[in-house]
C-alpha cells in the first residue's frame, strides 16, 4: 500500500472510531513475533483516543515457542501501553490456540 494510500486509510479508520457509537469493543491484531510497527504505534494511539474499551490479540502466537509466548506478549504491552490498562492476550487464528481466554473476554461484551 502506497504512503498516500496509508494515509487515507488511516483518515478514515481515525474519523469512524471517534464518530461511530456502535462500538463496544476494539479488537485490535498485532504480530507477536515482531515488535510493533509504526503503523502498528499509530492504529494504538487512534484506538487510545477514543477511550473505548480494547483487547489486543498478539496473533501468530502458534509461531513462536510456547515457553516464548507470555514474555513476547508481556513485551509488547510495555511498549505499546506501559501503563497497562488495555487486556493484551496471544492468539492463534491458524490453529486456534489460546482462543479460550480471548472469548471469555470477548463474551463479557456481547
Amino acid at each position: 500500500m502506497s504512503k498516500q494510500e496509508q494515509a487515507k486509510v488511516g483518515s478514515f479508520i481515525e474519523e469512524y472510531l471517534q464518530n461511530s457509537k456502535k462500538i463496544a469493543l476494539i479488537v485490535f491484531v498485532i504480530d507477536i513475533r515482531h515488535e510493533p510497527t509504526a503503523n502498528d504505534k499509530l492504529m494504538y494511539d487512534y484506538i487510545f483516543k477514543t477511550n473505548l474499551p480494547c483487547l489486543v490479540l498478539a496473533n501468530k502466537a502458534d509461531k513462536i515457542a510456547i515457553t516464548k509466548v507470555d514474555n513476547m506478549v508481556e513485551n509488547l504491552q510495555e511498549i505499546l501501553n506501559p501503563l497497562k490498562d488495555m487486556i493484551f492476550l496471544p492468539f492463534s487464528s491458524e490453529r486456534k490456540v489460546y482462543t479460550e481466554k480471548v472469548w471469555e473476554e470477548l463474551q463479557m461484551y456481547l
